[in-house]
C-alpha cells in the first residue's frame, strides 16, 4: 500500500464501532434524569455530550465518556441554601436518581461527577445549570463546596467549524494523534490533543 492508503486504513481502524450502545447508555441515564427533574420520558433533552466523544475526536473502544445534564434553576436554588455543601448533596441525590436505573452497577459520586461505571466504559455526569450566556455551573463538592463554571459548547463547535474549513481533516488528525498517545502513553489529556491539532 502507498501513504495515502495506509492513513486510510489506520484511520478507519480508529472509527467507534459501538456508537449505538454508546448511545444507548446516554439516553437511559437522560431519561432517568429527566424523568425526576423534568417529570419527562425524553430521551435527548436537556442533555448535551462533552469531552472528545462530544467534540468527535474519540476513537474505537473509548472507555471515558462525559455528559453534561441540565437541571432547573429551581434545584440551583435548592441546594445552594444548604448551610454546608450543598455540592456534594446534589451529587449524591444524583447519583441515587442513577441508581433506581442502574441498581447493580457502580455507581460514585466524587468531585465534581457522578460516574457511572459500566464496566467496558465509564460516564461521567456532570449535573450542571445553565447560565445566561450558555456556559455551566456546576458542583464541586471538595474543600466544602463550591461552584465552578464550564463551557464546552465553544470548543465543540470550534472544533466542527475548522473541521469543515479544512476538508474534515481536523478529527482524524486529533484521532491519529489520540492512538499515538495511548500506545505511548504521553501525558496529555484529550483537550489538549485536539487543541495542538487546532492550532496546527
Amino acid at each position: 500500500m502507498d501513504i495515502p492508503q495506509v492513513f486510510e486504513a489506520f484511520y478507519k481502524n480508529l472509527i467507534i464501532r459501538n456508537t449505538d450502545e454508546i448511545s444507548s447508555r446516554y439516553k437511559r441515564i437522560t431519561k432517568t434524569l429527566n424523568k425526576k427533574y423534568y417529570d419527562s420520558e425524553s430521551e435527548d433533552l436537556h442533555s448535551l455530550q462533552v469531552g472528545s466523544y462530544g467534540r468527535g475526536t474519540a476513537i474505537n473502544e473509548t472507555s471515558d465518556l462525559d455528559m453534561v445534564f441540565i437541571l432547573p434553576p429551581e434545584v440551583f436554588t435548592r441546594f445552594n441554601s444548604y448551610a454546608s455543601n450543598g455540592q456534594s448533596a446534589l451529587l449524591q441525590e444524583v447519583k441515587n436518581e442513577i441508581l433506581k436505573t442502574y441498581s447493580q452497577t457502580d455507581v460514585g459520586a466524587d468531585g465534581q461527577v457522578v460516574v457511572v461505571d459500566l464496566g467496558d466504559m465509564k460516564i461521567e455526569v456532570v449535573p450542571a445549570f445553565e447560565n445566561d450566556d450558555g456556559s455551566f455551573k456546576y458542583p464541586e463538592s471538595n474543600n466544602n463546596g463550591s461552584w465552578k463554571t464550564k463551557n464546552p459548547r465553544p470548543e465543540i463547535s470550534a472544533i466542527n467549524d475548522l473541521n469543515a474549513k479544512k476538508g474534515k481533516n481536523l478529527k482524524p488528525l486529533s484521532k491519529m494523534a489520540r492512538a499515538w498517545k495511548n500506545t505511548t502513553g504521553a501525558p496529555m489529556g484529550g483537550l489538549l490533543i485536539d487543541t495542538l491539532a487546532y492550532n496546527f
